[in-house]
């Protein structure tokens, strides 16, 4: 069981790995209304914007979902709808998916490496292989190597079988963009 910050920051994370996500506010909207207990209130944890513009409430799923969450995420539902915004539940990753995220998220700064590097990089990934393999075989510094391919993964530009650890035996390649 995590407490519900380490929930919101897992969240968190998988929102800002994901590339149709634009902007995400931190409960920047409060919504109101009457209940069979009275007045109530509730924020919902994230406000996006997507890359298309669309505006999505998000609401990070309970560990146990009882009547208080049903109500609330009615109310959601119904706001949103009046609104024009889209709701979604966010499930909290976990596992090895979630150490994943975590590890890739601490490369995304960028370290300085030339555009010859960086494509020498990328083009060791055109076939599946292990991450520290390709390093060796790219010629680039090991580490400035390996490096830039964590950050790849973080922006997506390579991919990796989520479901297992990302060590450098892992292995990743190149995403392929349809034409």
């Amino acid at each position: 069981m995590a407490c519900g910050s380490k929930r919101r920051r897992r969240v968190t994370i998988e929102l800002n790995f994901d590339p149709n996500i634009a902007w995400l506010g931190d409960e920047p909207v409060e919504l109101q209304w009457r209940g069979e207990q009275g007045k109530l209130r509730w924020h919902p944890n994230f406000v996006a914007r997507t890359a298309g513009g669309a505006r999505v409430l998000v609401a990070v799923e309970p560990e146990k979902i009882g009547a208080q969450w049903r109500e609330r995420l009615e109310v959601l539902q119904e706001v949103a709808a009046a609104a024009r915004w889209q709701v979604t539940v966010m499930p909290v990753p976990d596992g090895v998916r979630l150490a994943n995220l975590e590890f890739a998220a601490g490369y995304r700064q960028a370290v300085p490496i030339t555009a010859e590097e960086q494509d020498t990089v990328e083009g060791t990934f055109r076939y599946e292989c292990p991450i520290g393999e390709g390093m060796l075989d790219s010629g680039v510094p090991y580490l400035a190597a390996l490096d830039l391919a964590y950050r790849l993964v973080w922006q997506r530009r390579l991919q990796i079988h989520w479901d297992r650890p990302l060590l450098t035996t892992a292995t990743a390649w190149t995403v392929v963009e349809p034409p």
